[in-house]
């Protein structure tokens, strides 16, 4: 219970006031009702740093990691060649569609100069921004060699991709292995007063409930923020190769989607941090209940026990629900700005098509390349709440990490002429002040006295 050994004295000094070691303001353990729960739940997690410590542990698969961003460069490369390919092959197809309209053995531009001639100014604007020869109809072995492209380039990224998450797993688990070990290990090295300072279910829901949700933050973040990540870079690319204009009025969405993303994940960041102190807290309290049923029982105390656990999961059901609710809604208002972002490319799209200054495929394959622009947004934005979850539980394992270890023992060398008689007298002892445990003990033990 003390830091300190008792002195070990002869006859002529037997009066010993061992001090005991300063505890935290709640005394000794309490059921449901920890330190650290509480202390989670009071304070707002420090998210930038616990992420950049999160990250520096994946440090030593640096070497995996970087196979696994050159296959996701690879794979993101060709799915976004993709839908530029599938605008080419659209190309044959209207090309070949409109071409057939008109007699042969004309030019486009004696097409276009009759078309005029006829009042319809507006068809000859489209036709003088298409590839038509007229009379001649869809090119279907060019089509075909454009659709087998497109195709190659699919099977290969879906392919890299598959490859891809199977070494960021392998990544992933061998890093919350080490983290497992690491709280192992450190176990071994906290004093005693850590252990009784805190409820047994609040200590194991840190090092399995918390590892397990930092494991599947892990999974579910890393590749898919990766890919999302690379996929941003690789379409917004594209999109300025095909349109600068429509490009820009894509981009003009990520300010919008950011700040909502911001100032709705502020808010559910706070609610799962007093999520899991409050799930740690459900825990300590079920399995003190359980260990000490027998004494909740001949004591009478079912009610109460009842009533402390209805409150925490009470409390629980609270803080899990706002988490939830609030992260859940920023899928929806992303996928509200996306389909919004869709109806503006789309008008100003069939605009500039109408106009001659665009062909056809070029619009199908920029409206894929806003579908692919929006969706890694709306990705990020959904990962943004497993993303606070997990670092939440991040910190808490942090926690018993950085908790103060144990001094070392001495080296066991003891005064010479020790008789083995040991004497206490008016010992007090408390963990705090206003909480005493012991009050004027006395203990006398002769030389071969076993007590």
């Amino acid at each position: 219970m003390s830091s300190r050994e008792p002195v070990i004295t002869e006859p002529d000094n037997p009066t010993v006031q061992p001090t005991a070691p300063e505890r935290p303001k709640h005394g000794p353990r309490q059921m449901g009702h920890g330190p650290m729960a509480q202390n989670v739940a009071e304070k707002a997690i420090s998210f930038g740093p616990s992420l950049r410590r999160l990250v520096g542990m994946l440090r030593p698969e640096r070497l995996l990691f970087a196979v696994v961003v050159a296959m996701g460069i690879v794979a993101v490369l060709a799915s976004v060649v993709g839908p530029k390919i599938l605008g080419k092959a659209t190309d044959v197809i209207f090309n070949g569609v409109v071409g057939r309209q008109f007699p042969a053995g004309m030019t486009k531009e004696q097409v276009i100069e009759m078309l005029r001639a006829a009042g319809q100014g507006q068809l000859a604007d489209m036709l003088g921004g298409l590839n038509v020869v007229p009379g001649q109809g869809i090119d279907f072995d060019l089509l075909g060699r454009w659709l087998l492209l497109a195709l190659g380039l699919y099977v290969a990224a879906a392919l890299l991709g598959f490859l891809q998450n199977f070494l960021l797993n392998r990544a992933v688990q061998r890093t919350v292995y080490r983290m497992r070990d690491e709280v192992r290990a450190k176990l071994d090295r906290l004093p005693l007063r850590y252990f009784d300072a805190q409820p047994r279910g609040e200590l194991l829901s840190r090092i399995t409930n918390d590892m397990d949700n930092v494991s599947q933050t892990l999974q579910q973040t890393l590749g898919q923020l990766l890919n999302s990540l690379l996929t941003l870079v690789g379409v917004t690319i594209m999109m300025f190769t095909v349109s600068p204009l429509l490009a820009w009025l894509t981009l003009a969405i990520i300010p919008l989607a950011g700040v909502v993303s911001a100032l709705i994940g502020k808010q559910a960041q706070k609610q799962f941090v007093g999520m899991w102190a409050a799930t740690g807290e459900l825990n300590s309290e079920v399995e003190e209940a359980y260990s000490g049923h027998a004494l909740v029982k001949v004591f009478g105390r079912q009610r109460e026990v009842s009533q402390v656990f209805d409150r925490t999961n009470q409390k629980l059901f609270d803080s899990a629900f706002r988490a939830q609710f609030i992260s859940g809604i920023i899928m929806p208002v992303s996928f509200l700005i996306g389909n919004l972002n869709y109806v503006v490319i789309a008008v100003v799209g069939g605009l500039q098509v109408a106009g001659g200054r665009m062909p056809l495929g070029n619009v199908q394959a920029f409206i894929q390349y806003s579908r692919m622009f929006t969706q890694p947004i709306t990705q990020i934005a959904s990962m943004a709440n497993l993303l606070q979850s997990g670092v939440a539980s991040a910190e808490r394992v942090f926690e018993v990490l950085d908790a103060a270890e144990m001094t070392p023992d001495a080296d066991g060398t003891l005064p010479e002429g020790i008789k083995g008689h040991v004497e206490f007298c008016g010992v007090d002892f408390s963990y705090t002040p206003e909480r005493p445990l012991i009050a004027g003990l006395d203990m006398a033990a002769q030389p071969g006295q076993t007590i």
